[in-house]
């Protein structure tokens, strides 16, 4: 039976429900023991999600939480970041990197990024670095992978975590291998708009670390002694002040249906962002990768001299088009100017000033981008662009 269009937008930036649709058979038998069996079902969706996730990853510990900002906070704790501390990221990203730092008991220290990929550019860390830092916490802005390889090295000298932030960076990889591959600890978000996305939140904490990964597991569980949970008869045993924020059942259970088509979405998303690339390269500044580096897209931003009209130009013609993270993070009212770094980011400054996000979809057709990149064209043929 046909039903109504979910979105106004001829390109929308996700047709969640008809993806859903295609697959409602499996979803539907995925769903059905959670709503009818006993409670334990949901406790094994969870557990064949993160051992799922491990396997996607190629990190053995993985922990399924409620969000991608309480993986990032629980992660953080995980590390022992906590007060009187100092954790360097970047302030390009969403409210939820400095946000979970802060609520750690950090203070969030900004380092500005890269003009050609938009993340924390390694050159510019080891200025930053006091007695007081704990951490890096790169961000795979956009599903671009930081440079986690050229942190390591500052990381190891000074005895600092890195705890990435790869939210928007399911399916990417770097050096060969899986983002996180190279941090202590990562995180990943799986809210609707992301590369593997839930219908509401979902997070997970995954590494390669036993003694971190016992820490995260901790307190996910309400901070309870994994000795007092097995044996009933040594009832609430609390080792730390946790959170009770496992991801809900249901997201776990839809999750696994989607996270095996993972690889083949991340290969569409590719070829949408190589087909912008192909048909834009006069018309925008693009973004660049180094040789090792294989993004994903949560979006493909670009370059653009005045991205409000542009922005604004494109969601007329009906295409979802956002403007992400600006003003950048220091300049949002809760802050107040307070963050510190924040006068040293000329960078992140200048892109705030000129991205603009198109929409990247594994469902996107030839025709979707084509139309995308002919108003692109159109509409900055009466705005000069500007190249990184």
């Amino acid at each position: 039976m046909a039903s109504a269009k979910t979105t106004a937008f001829r390109v929308p930036r996700a047709r969640l429900a008809e993806l859903h649709r295609a697959y409602d058979a499996e979803i539907i038998a995925a769903l059905e023991p959670l709503l009818f069996g006993a409670p334990s079902e949901g406790y094994a969706a969870r557990a064949r999600l993160e051992a799922a996730l491990a396997e996607a990853t190629g990190l053995p510990y993985v922990c399924a939480v409620h969000s991608g900002t309480v993986a990032l906070l629980i992660a953080l704790r995980s590390c022992g970041v906590g007060p009187g501390n100092e954790v360097i990221t970047v302030g390009n990203a969403d409210i939820s990197t400095t946000a979970a730092i802060r609520q750690a008991g950090a203070t969030p220290v900004l380092c500005d990024v890269r003009p050609a990929d938009y993340t924390l550019d390694p050159a510019l860390v080891e200025a930053l670095v006091t007695p007081r830092t704990a951490a890096i916490v790169p961000v795979d802005l956009y599903g671009h992978p930081a440079d986690v390889v050229a942190l390591r090295p500052i990381a190891d000298r000074y005895g600092l975590h890195i705890v990435e932030d790869a939210a928007l960076a399911l399916g990417a990889a770097d050096h060969g291998r899986a983002v996180g591959a190279f941090a202590d600890i990562v995180v990943f978000s799986f809210a609707p708009y992301k590369t593997l996305g839930s219908l509401g939140n979902g997070g997970a904490v995954a590494t390669a670390d036993p003694n971190l990964a016992t820490q995260a597991r901790l307190l996910c569980g309400y901070g309870h002694d994994p000795a007092a949970e097995a044996d009933v008869h040594l009832g609430q045993r609390y080792l730390a002040e946790g959170y009770n924020v496992p991801i809900d059942p249901l997201q776990a259970a839809l999750l696994l249906v989607k996270l095996p088509l993972l690889a083949e979405w991340t290969e569409r998303r590719r070829a949408v962002a190589a087909a912008y690339a192909a048909a834009l390269g006069e018309a925008v500044g693009l973004p660049a990768f180094r040789a090792t580096s294989h993004p994903t897209f949560r979006t493909y931003a670009v370059q653009v001299r005045d991205p409000a009209a542009v922005c604004e130009a494109l969601r007329a013609a009906g295409v979802e088009a956002v403007r992400h993270y600006t003003p950048p993070i220091a300049r949002q009212p809760v802050y107040k100017g307070s963050l510190r770094g924040a006068d040293a980011t000329p960078v992140t400054e200048l892109l705030a000033e000129r991205l603009v996000c198109l929409p990247v979809a594994p469902d996107l057709t030839a025709e979707d981008v084509a139309y995308v990149a002919d108003l692109m064209i159109s509409i900055t043929r009466r705005s000069a662009a500007v190249k990184t």
